[in-house]
Order: structure tokens, then sequence, then C-alpha cells
């Protein structure tokens, strides 16, 4: 189709359904969703995961920043000497090389998504060492932007938000039929280097314009039907699907079911940097086919 606006890329979709769990720990277990093995390298390692009630995952460091995003069940997470009790639809975000532990607190256990980003000199070598209780109880993160506690001092970082902590942000006007909005969970003003972590909504009937950016990007529907696009291709989506669309590939998504289509969206910002050039397609017509059978990704 040549190189029109982002057609030419290729994006990876698959669903957690199709993904087989993997036991990595005592009492955990992880489905590899986005990887080197199911599809190249990208800049994410994406996936599942699922701590047994009573579980923990002890005090720990990582050669690579992550995000987290709480499915079902509540979790005791920890940032150095700080604890903070989540629930589903909050998030948390640990940078390099802080102490860090998760503690299932429910009774049935905790799921929830992650996500590493990995495209940088380390690449998917992910190395995880255990961390003393003494070295943690040393270390102190404000969980505020901004160190509110010694306005003089270095800045905090957030690194724990309540799904509800941030407001919908309009990015299209209900224009016809675009509507989008979105929440910034973690970003650089936020203490966030490595990402834009947050959740996006598209109504009934309406779609999120097609466009292309320098920032490579995934999406995990958690509620709803729709239909996205990637490059030249289409996918139905439900949740459960993940969507990635690499660096400059044409991407964007149709609501033409009855209920919001709600996601989490990441963007990986060691790529290209947080200055964002959003280019539109807005004027191919896209239009989503009568006849969904032969669709990539069907799970409905």
């Amino acid at each position: 189709m040549g190189k029109l606006g982002g057609l030419d890329k290729k994006a990876f979709v698959t669903h957690v359904d199709d993904v087989e769990w993997k036991e990595v720990g005592d009492g955990l277990k992880i489905k590899e969703l986005l990887c080197e093995r199911t599809a190249g390298k990208t800049e994410f390692y994406f996936g599942v995961a699922q701590l047994e009630a009573g579980r923990d995952i002890p005090l720990h460091r990582h050669n690579l920043a992550h995000c987290n995003y709480i499915l079902e069940g509540e979790i005791w997470a920890r940032l150095g000497r700080q604890r903070f009790q989540l629930e589903a639809e909050a998030s948390n975000y640990f940078s390099i090389g802080v102490p860090h532990a998760y503690e299932a607190s429910g009774s049935n256990g905790v799921r929830f998504l992650y996500c590493f980003a990995t495209d940088n000199e380390t690449g998917e070598n992910i190395q995880s060492e255990p961390v003393a209780e003494e070295v943690a109880r040393a270390y102190y993160q404000p969980n505020c932007p901004t160190d509110l506690m010694n306005p003089s001092g270095a800045g905090g970082s957030r690194w724990a938000a309540a799904g509800d902590a941030d407001p919908y942000i309009m990015v299209e006007a209900a224009q016809g039929s675009r509507s989008q909005f979105f929440t910034s969970t973690f970003d650089e003003g936020k203490g966030c280097k490595e990402f834009w972590w947050g959740r996006c909504i598209t109504r009934p009937n309406c779609r999120y314009t097609p466009h292309f950016h320098e920032q490579p990007e995934i999406f995990y529907i958690l509620s709803g039907h729709g239909t996205m696009y990637g490059g030249s291709e289409i996918f139905q989506v439900t949740p459960g699907s993940l969507f990635y669309a690499p660096k400059n590939c044409m991407h964007g998504m149709v609501n033409d079911g009855n209920d919001t289509l709600l996601a989490l969206y990441a963007c990986n910002l060691e790529v290209a940097g947080s200055s964002y050039n959003r280019e539109e397609i807005a004027d191919v017509p896209i239009v989503a086919p009568a006849d969904r059978t032969n669709l990539m990704l069907s799970k409905v």
C-alpha cells in the first residue's frame, strides 16, 4: 500500500485467552502477551499476572522501569518505607532500581497488568535482585509530583494512584462521530520518564481518528467492543485484547458497540521522547465491514 501516513507499518494484536499461564514464583503466574517471543523486539514487555491470596512478591528491584494496573482484587504495594493498598483500576509506577514489593491482601488474590519499558541498551534482559529490609526502610519517595514536605529539595514522583485520581481530558470533541477522552496517570510531569500511562474511552458509535506519531503505543481493552486499525489491517477487539502499534504506525479505533469502549494505554518515551507530533489521516474513509468472519482477531 506504500508509505502513506503510517499504513506500511504492521501492528500486533493478541488476546489474553490465547496465551498460556506460566508459573514464575510461589503463588505467582503470568501470561506474556507482548514480548520478544511473541512479537519480536518491541519497546514493551507486557502481560497479565496473578498472585494468590496471602502470597507476596518480596522486596526486590529491577534494572527496568515498569507500571502495573490492578484488574481485580486488592494488594499492598510497597515502595521503600511507604505502603498503599491498591484496588481494582488503580495503577503504580516503579522507576529503575527502587526497592518495592507486592502482597495480595484480599481473600481471592489479585490479578494485574504489568508493563516494562524495554527499548534501551538493556532490551528485554530484565534483572531482579532481592533488597534487604534495612535498605528499603532507608528509601523514601513522596507519592506526589513535587516533594511538598521539602519544597527546596529534589522533586518527588507519583508512584501510586487510584483509578479515579485524575479527570478525563478531551482529545477529540464529538464532531460528527469523533469522540475520545483520556486520563494521564503517569507522565513526565508526575515523575515518570519512561511512559505516558492512563486510560482512554471511546463512546458508542464514535471513533478515535486514525493517526500516527513517533511514540510506540499499546492498548489493552478493559471493557466494551470495537474495531481497531493498525497500518493497513483491521482487528476486532474485546475485553482482554492487546493492541501494539510501533512508532509511526497508523492506528485508531471505532466503538461500534452499545457500551463505552475503555482501554488502558501506554506510550514508550524512550524511543522518541515526549515531543508529541500527531499526524491525522482523518480523510481516509475507514468503515468496519458488515461481515466480520475474516477479521484477524475474533473474540465475541
